[in-house]
């Protein structure tokens, strides 16, 4: 198996231990393997990926099982000053390694659950932090507040790398 053809999360099986896991890069000409919350260096030769069949199967009892060892599960932590940054080293660590796509994903989906939580708790305002990037999250957070209509004004903040929101 050829370590560079495969994307971040592909689920591979280790062929000598059965083991199920998620590619979560390459170090040192090895895979890494994230499996029950653990990251395990495997050679591409012990390695094989899971058939599709199998793994539409088995996706369930995977994800389940992923779930209870990820720390993404944890719930937001909101801070008294109202601001949520979604810079991924500082809102999820733990998804440094993930693919471009997941990391959005998680990222809008948390920007979207701050902002139902200062809504129902009547936050006079709050700030989302973006970054500057490719505009890409600014993009999906602009979407995002326009779905709200308790929102009343928007404002571009440091450089044009946040937001603030006032209700």
């Amino acid at each position: 198996m050829n370590l560079n053809e495969l994307w971040i999360g592909d689920l591979l099986s280790v062929r000598s231990s059965g083991r199920i896991g998620k590619f979560a890069g390459i170090k040192d000409g090895k895979a890494r393997i994230s499996s029950d919350g653990k990251i395990f260096l495997v050679v591409a030769t012990n390695l094989e990926r899971v058939p599709e069949k199998e793994y539409f199967e088995n996706i369930h009892d995977f994800l389940n099982k992923e779930k209870e060892t990820s720390t993404a599960a944890k719930p937001l932590k909101i801070k008294l000053n109202h601001t949520l940054d979604l810079h991924i080293e500082k809102l999820g660590p733990h998804m440094e390694n993930e693919n471009p796509a997941r990391i959005l994903e998680f990222q809008v989906q948390q920007s979207f659950e701050f902002i139902r939580h200062a809504i129902e708790h009547k936050y006079p305002h709050f700030t989302i932090i973006h970054g500057k990037g490719q505009g890409v999250l600014k993009l999906e957070i602009e979407h995002q507040l326009k779905q709200f209509h308790q929102i009343k004004i928007t404002f571009s903040k440091n450089g044009g790398g946040a937001v603030e929101v006032w209700l």
